[in-house]
């Protein structure tokens, strides 16, 4: 099986009992977290990664899958998450290269910094940048996955904006690069 295929069951399969994520259907993951990771990949930055607020492990788990020269560190604060990270990481042998960590932005890693750092769906766009700050390497890049609401505080504020659109009924979404 596909490890793209296994992350998705497994995913399913954990989040049934665990409620680690909303979506309920292969279609639905692979829409929402597998083909929306996917647009993050052109713009990724060197080889060390800090995906903060991992949630179910997205989009680090499939930019490490994507990415096999890139070292992943999922940064999550809820043990039931970390421990899902885990059972990935062995079941798609990607140990060492990706590591989990149980912690928070700002209190964890502290002094670590990452090429690249995406953050998705951890407060505000001001809050987020915070947050990431710290982690991100000299010429290194936050990623921020957005919906569109927050194009125009974006550009304000002088970042990149990528656009790209997901099929029905994903729509159109936005990245927001901060170099």
């Amino acid at each position: 099986m596909e490890d793209w295929s296994r992350l998705s069951a497994s995913l399913l399969q954990w989040s049934a009992t665990h409620n680690l994520t909303g979506h309920k259907t292969p279609e639905d993951a692979f829409l929402n977290l597998f083909l929306d990771t996917f647009s993050l990949v052109p713009l990724v930055r060197g080889n060390t990664l800090l995906d903060i607020g991992s949630g179910a492990g997205f989009p680090g788990l499939v930019l490490a899958l994507a990415l096999p020269e890139l070292w992943v560190t999922l940064l999550e604060p809820r043990a039931k998450k970390t421990s899902f990270h885990k059972h990935a990481i062995r079941l798609l042998q990607l140990g060492p290269r990706v590591r989990t960590v149980q912690g928070r932005a700002g209190q964890d890693l502290l002094g670590e910094v990452f090429d690249t750092v995406t953050i998705r769906a951890v407060g505000g766009l001001t809050e987020s940048l915070e947050l990431a700050r710290p982690y991100v390497a000299a010429g290194g890049v936050s990623i921020l996955p957005r919906g569109i609401k927050d194009r125009k505080a974006a550009l304000a504020m002088g970042l990149e904006v990528v656009d790209y659109e997901l099929p029905a009924p994903g729509g159109p979404r936005i990245v927001v690069v901060s170099s």
